[in-house]
């Protein structure tokens, strides 16, 4: 990371962006042509998995069969910092790139159990019930094994001056 002052270290901070983040970014890449496409997802902190689903055909699905590497991105913009001159202007955020490999799973519980996850992220309203057979047969759930993480701020975290605060 070209900015050290600006990347988070703590494990915690970057788990609370991973697990509160709305939408991440799945980058793919097949025959030389990324392709970036926003998607729900959930993350497992215990298992280090990102987890997401999708339809059973599309641009996506079809870069994963021929290139299984991934980059992962999620933010938090929290303000825009205006300033004078514009050009001085900010954005404050948190973020977290990852970089992995994924997959698409095909064991029945392995996607229930995934699926289950997302729905308790995007609709933790509803009831907890399996789904059917049939409904796990009509969409995909993709697995991201995490093998590289970083995770950065802006503005920069303040120093602590006062070692009592720390």
């Amino acid at each position: 990371m070209r900015r050290k002052d600006k990347e988070i270290t703590d494990k915690n901070e970057i788990e609370d962006i991973l697990s509160t983040a709305m939408v991440g970014r799945l980058g793919t890449c097949a025959n030389g042509i990324p392709y970036i496409t926003p998607v729900n997802f959930t993350y497992d902190s215990e298992a280090s998995r990102i987890f997401l689903h999708c339809a059973n055909e599309g641009r996506k699905l079809e870069n994963i069969r021929v290139n299984q590497n991934i980059c992962f991105e999620v933010e938090e913009v929290t303000n825009v910092l205006v300033k004078q001159p514009t050009c001085a202007s900010s954005v404050a955020y948190r973020s977290v790139i990852l970089f992995g490999r994924i997959k698409i799973l095909t064991d029945l519980n392995a996607k229930n159990e995934a699926l289950q996850k997302l729905a308790s992220k995007y609709a933790p309203q509803n009831p907890k019930v399996p789904f059917t057979e049939a409904m796990l047969n009509k969409t995909n759930v993709l697995e991201i094994e995490i093998k590289e993480m970083t995770a950065k701020r802006s503005p920069v975290k303040p120093a602590i001056t006062d070692p009592s605060k720390k």
